[in-house]
């Protein structure tokens, strides 16, 4: 298996196989496209021994604040963020998608990034243990963030964030995100009351 490559705008006929895959969440080309121009070196591929594409991660930069104080000293920070990853059904547990995240990582530790940050679905549990496995942790729930799924924002700390200030607030957002989970689960129980309560009233009036 070859190691992590540039990705070229070629490989965009090449990927249907993977971003079509049902455990893949599904990018437009209008998302991809945009990003892939923009950050071209944050885009890697990876091939199967025959040159076939079998995974691809798509990285983005966000510049959070530019400030300066008196002296020069640049007080500048960004983070990275994974907005896209995909590996190929038939090339999945075989460390693909850990060397493509790390090769990433490594660039956004040389670029001076504070961390790096993705979105992943509450059911994507595997995933979730990979993402984990590589030191990311939740940092904040998000309700319905996909149309059929909650999800997580997961954070990585790199080598720049040495007192870990990318993780501040992340108990305050766990005691958020227990709350809205307990309005959710609620919400749900008011709904499914209510449903009852009209079915039962409409079966007496029969």
């Amino acid at each position: 298996m070859s190691s992590p490559r540039d990705f070229v705008l070629e490989d965009l006929f090449k990927f249907n196989h993977i971003v079509l895959d049902p455990l893949v969440e599904v990018y437009s080309l209008p998302f991809l496209l945009p990003k892939i121009l923009e950050y071209p070196e944050l885009v890697l591929a990876t091939d199967a021994p025959d040159d076939r594409l079998v995974g691809f991660i798509l990285g983005t930069r966000i510049e959070d604040s530019t400030e300066h104080i008196g002296d020069g000293k640049d007080l500048s920070w960004s983070h990275g963020h994974v907005s896209a990853l995909a590996v190929a059904h038939n090339y999945r547990n075989l460390g693909l998608a850990t060397r493509l995240l790390s090769t990433l990582r490594d660039m956004m530790d040389r670029q001076k990034d504070l961390y790096m940050d993705l979105f992943v679905r509450e059911k994507n549990k595997n995933a979730i243990r990979l993402y984990e496995s590589l030191g990311y942790v939740k940092y904040r729930w998000l309700p319905q963030f996909y149309a059929n799924d909650h999800g997580y924002d997961m954070r990585l700390p790199l080598s720049r964030d040495v007192d870990r200030i990318s993780l501040e607030g992340i108990l305050i957002n766990k005691l958020y995100s227990f709350g809205s989970m307990l309005y959710y689960l609620f919400m749900l129980y008011l709904f499914g009351l209510k449903d009852i309560l009209v079915y039962g009233i409409g079966r007496r009036l029969e």
